[in-house]
């Protein structure tokens, strides 16, 4: 009798996303102490290309938000005048639009991320995606807990801010569905860029064609996930069990549990599993799960698992991400 191969995707989803949702919004990425929580460093997501991958090109400045705000809008004007009649054209005024909330926001999709912080920039912690901000027809909802912590510099705040206007006024004149053209702008205008090279790059990516529909949590260059602990458990017959935490440094081995042989793969990208497979090594049987049935466990849904079944055989794989944070959400 043939093996019938079987995935299913059991979505699991955390308190941490059960604020309601609205239409868009700007996100960052959190260092967190693995086993305290605390918060070490917030980044606006616009800016890890710069930050991260081009050292040296982005100098924080200290001052009050609102000035930072203002110093970017006025090199905006003075810098790319198409892309300044475009913001003044639908302005968003910030001050009587923001106001904080005490719960976590919920993830919006639409985030199209392409880079995220290295591990090595959180050592000995974990670099989850936040959501900083959340908009919809010109209002701005922010989390009370993150926005407020100390290692959330002005400066980060401003890059929030300036998204979130720059996105509500190519949507308002273009239509954009994905906030991938503003990450683009953003980063470029943090990049050290002349003005002359700055305004022929903007005004490539304003001449793009607008994306109408919702990103999804990473493309191109691989998907934009975080580093996490994983546990996984695999079962014989719903009666043998074997658990364990993956070492995702050596991410493919051989078990066997009660004479059954099992080939299993966690393929990681940046320490974050993006590929799941188990094989039958009697009859060569295998279950896989690619991006993007893998991708939402490490967002919004907690588990999947891989499930193998035959006439008198059922091997199931489950894996799922474990972290202390998880109970205590930004």
């Amino acid at each position: 009798m043939k093996l019938v191969l079987i995935l299913i995707a059991t979505l699991f989803t955390s308190a941490a996303w059960s604020a309601p949702r609205v239409n868009n919004g700007g996100g960052g990425w959190a260092c967190r102490n693995s086993k305290t929580g605390e918060v070490r460093w917030i980044k606006a997501a616009d800016l890890t290309k710069v930050e991260f991958y081009n050292p040296g090109k982005l100098v924080e400045k200290t001052g009050n938000v609102w000035d930072l705000l203002q110093e970017q809008h006025d090199y905006i004007h003075r810098v790319l005048p198409a892309l300044s009649a475009i913001m003044k054209s639908n302005p968003l005024d910030l001050k009587f639009k923001m106001r904080g909330v005490d719960y976590p926001l919920s993830y919006i999709p639409d985030a199209e991320l392409r880079y995220k912080p290295p591990v090595s920039s959180c050592p000995g912690g974990l670099v989850s995606y936040v959501q900083l901000a959340d908009a919809t027809d010109g209002d701005v909802t922010y989390s009370n807990r993150v926005w407020n912590l100390p290692v959330f510099s002005s400066y980060q705040k401003a890059a929030i801010m300036l998204h979130e206007q720059m996105y509500f006024a190519l949507r308002k004149t273009f239509g954009d569905g994905s906030s991938y053209r503003t990450r683009q702008i953003i980063g470029l205008m943090y990049s050290g860029l002349s003005d002359f090279e700055l305004n022929r790059q903007v005004d490539e990516v304003l001449n793009n064609t607008a994306r109408k529909q919702q990103g999804i949590f990473g493309f191109n260059n691989g998907p934009a996930l975080f580093n996490v602990q994983v546990t996984c458990t695999l079962s014989i017959n719903d009666e043998y069990t074997y658990s364990w935490t993956p070492d995702l440094e050596v991410p493919e081995f051989y078990m066997v549990i009660h004479g059954f042989k099992f080939f299993v793969d966690i393929n990681t990208i940046d320490g974050s599993p993006v590929r799941l497979q188990i094989k039958d090594m009697q009859s060569k049987f295998s279950a896989i799960s690619e991006i993007p049935e893998t991708v939402p466990m490490f967002n919004s849904m907690k588990r999947v698992q891989l499930l193998l079944k035959g006439e008198s055989t059922k091997a199931r794989l489950g894996c799922e991400s474990k972290s202390q944070l998880d109970l205590d959400p930004l």
